[in-house]
C-alpha cells in the first residue's frame, strides 16, 4: 500500500472492527443467556399469576376455555394427567409437555414453545404455561441488535477521527518531505526540525548521516577532478612536446609520427571530454546564470574553432539574430563546441556547415546542419549513450572521436530543460541537429 495514512486507517479500523465483532459476539451470547433467564422468570411469574387467579375463582365460574392474555402465550390447568380443568384458546386439549416440574421445549400448533410445568401442591393441580420460542428469540435479537448497531454506526465516526488524528501525526513527515524537496541538488546541509517525535528523529538522523557521507564523497570527487585535470593534462602536454621534438628528426609524412600525433590529440580530447562530462553533471555542476546572447556566443565559438574548418576547407555559415537566453557561459559554450566539433568531424573536405539561431514564439531554436553522410533513423536514439560510436566511428570516418560528445550535449540539454532532435539536412546529404530552448521564467532555470 502506497499511503501510510490509508494503511494505518485500514489497519486500525480492521482491528477495531474485529475487536468489536468479538465483543459483540460475546455480548450477544451473554445477552441471549440473560434474556433467556429473564423470559423464563417472566414465564414463571405468569404461571404464578394464573395459579393465583384460578384459585380465587370457584369451579362454577371457570369457563371450559378462554383466551390467553397474549397470543404467543398458551396455558393449561390439569387436575391430573387425564383431566383438563382449563386451557387457553390457543392451546390444544392434550398435554403439551410431560407432567414434570421445570422447563421443557416442545412443538405444537406449528411452533416451537418454551414450556413451564408447575405443580400446585396445596390445590393439587398442574399449571402448564407455554411461550412461543420464535417470539422470544425475536425480542431478544432486537435487544441485542440495538446494542450492536450502536457499535456499527460508531465505526465510520471512529474512522473519521482516526483519519484526522493520523493526518495530524503525519504532518511532520510531510514537513520533512517539503524540506527535502526544497533542497538544491548541491545542498548537502543537515536537516533541522524543531522538537521532532522520537520515531521521526531516527529518520532525520539517518538522512543527516547520509548527507554527511555524501558531502565527504563529493569533496573527494572534486579533489579527484582537480587532481586528474592536472595529472592527466601534464603528461599529455609532455607527450606532445616530445612528439614535436621527434618531428624535427623525421620526415613530415612518417606514418609512425602521424599516428603518434593523432593518438596524442585523441587522448587529450578524450580527457577534456571526460572532465567536461564530470563538471556538467547535475550533482557537481554549479550554475552561474546570466543573460547571454546565444548568437554572439556561437560567433565566438566558431572563431575559436575556425582553424579546424579551414584545415578541411569547409565553409561554415552563421545565420541568426540576437537571441538572449538566461544561461551559463560554460555549458552553452561546451554545447556549441561539441555540436560544431561533430559537424566538422563528419562533414567531408570542402563540405558545408550551417549554424542557424532563431526565435520561434516563446522558444529559441538552435540548429547545426552539415553536408556529411547523415545518420540512420535506427541510430538516432543510441548516439546519446556514452562511448557509443556508430560502426566503431560514424560511417568509418578517419577522424577519431571519444564517443562522449553527444552524451555531453544531451546532458546540457536536460540541464536547460530543452529538447533535442534530428532531422534531414538542408543540403543534399547530411544531418541537422536541432535544440529547442524554453525561455519562460518557469523553465529557464538550470537546476530547479
Amino acid at each position: 500500500m502506497k499511503s501510510i495514512r490509508s494503511y494505518l486507517i485500514i489497519a486500525v479500523l480492521s482491528a477495531i472492527t474485529l475487536t468489536s465483532f468479538l465483543a459483540a459476539l460475546h455480548g450477544y451470547r451473554s445477552s441471549m443467556a440473560a434474556a433467556e433467564s429473564l423470559f423464563d422468570q417472566q414465564l414463571s411469574d405468569t404461571a404464578s399469576l394464573i395459579a393465583s387467579i384460578y384459585s380465587k375463582n370457584s369451579p362454577q365460574q371457570k369457563p371450559p376455555s378462554g383466551q390467553a392474555p397474549d397470543s404467543h402465550i398458551a396455558f393449561q390447568i390439569w387436575q391430573d394427567e387425564n383431566t383438563l380443568l382449563y386451557r387457553s384458546a390457543n392451546s390444544p386439549s392434550q398435554p403439551v409437555a410431560t407432567f414434570k416440574n421445570g422447563f421443557h421445549d416442545e412443538n405444537f400448533d406449528g411452533y416451537r414453545w418454551r414450556i413451564l410445568v408447575h405443580h400446585e401442591t396445596a390445590a393439587s393441580y398442574w399449571i402448564v404455561v407455554a411461550e412461543r420460542a420464535d417470539i422470544r428469540f425475536l425480542l431478544a435479537d432486537n435487544i441485542v441488535i440495538e446494542s450492536v448497531a450502536a457499535t456499527l454506526i460508531g465505526l465510520p465516526i471512529a474512522g473519521l477521527f482516526i483519519w484526522i488524528i493520523v493526518g495530524h501525526g503525519l504532518r511532520l513527515l510531510r514537513h520533512l518531505a517539503d524540506e527535502l524537496q526544497k533542497k538544491q541538488v548541491d545542498d548537502l546541509s543537515i536537516l533541522s526540525l524543531e522538537n521532532p517525535p522520537q520515531e521521526l528523529k531516527v529518520v532525520i538522523d539517518a538522512i543527516n548521516a547520509l548527507f554527511e557521507r555524501l558531502e565527504l564523497s563529493v569533496a573527494r570527487e572534486r579533489r579527484l577532478s582537480a587532481d586528474a585535470a592536472h595529472e592527466l593534462r601534464t603528461p599529455i602536454a609532455a607527450l606532445k612536446l616530445h612528439i614535436h621534438n621527434l618531428a624535427s628528426d623525421l620526415p613530415a609524412d612518417n606514418p609512425t609520427l602521424l599516428q603518434l600525433e593523432k593518438e596524442a590529440t585523441g587522448l587529450g580530447h578524450l580527457i577534456e571530454q571526460i572532465l567536461h562530462l564530470y563538471r556538467i553533471s547535475p550533482e557537481h555542476y554549479q550554475a552561474d546564470m546570466s543573460p547571454l546572447d546565444l548568437c554572439e556566443l556561437a560567433r565566438q565559438v566558431i572563431a575559436d574553432q575556425y582553424s579546424a574548418f579551414q584545415h578541411k576547407k569547409q565553409s561554415i555559415e552563421l545565420i541568426g539574430e540576437s537571441c538572449v537566453i538566461n544561461g551559463d557561459h560554460f555549458t552553452l559554450a561546451t554545447l556549441l563546441q561539441n555540436l560544431l566539433s561533430n559537424a566538422n568531424k563528419y562533414t567531408p573536405v570542402q563540405g558545408h556547415i550551417k549554424v542557424r539561431i532563431e526565435k520561434s514564439g516563446s522558444k529559441i531554436d538552435l540548429s547545426v546542419i552539415d553536408s556529411g553522410p547523415g545518420m540512420k533513423e535506427a541510430e538516432r536514439e543510441r548516439v546519446f549513450e556514452r562511448f557509443y560510436r556508430i560502426d566503431g566511428d560514424r560511417h568509418n570516418s578517419n577522424e577519431q572521436g571519444s564517443g562522449l560528445g553527444l552524451s555531453i550535449i544531451k546532458m546540457i540539454v536536460e540541464l536547460y530543460q530543452a529538447e533535442i532532435y534530428f532531422k534531414e539536412s538542408d543540403f543534399e546529404t547530411g544531418l541537422a541537429v536541432v535544440i529547442v530552448f524554453p525561455t519562460s521564467i518557469e523553465q529557464r532555470r538550470l537546476i530547479s
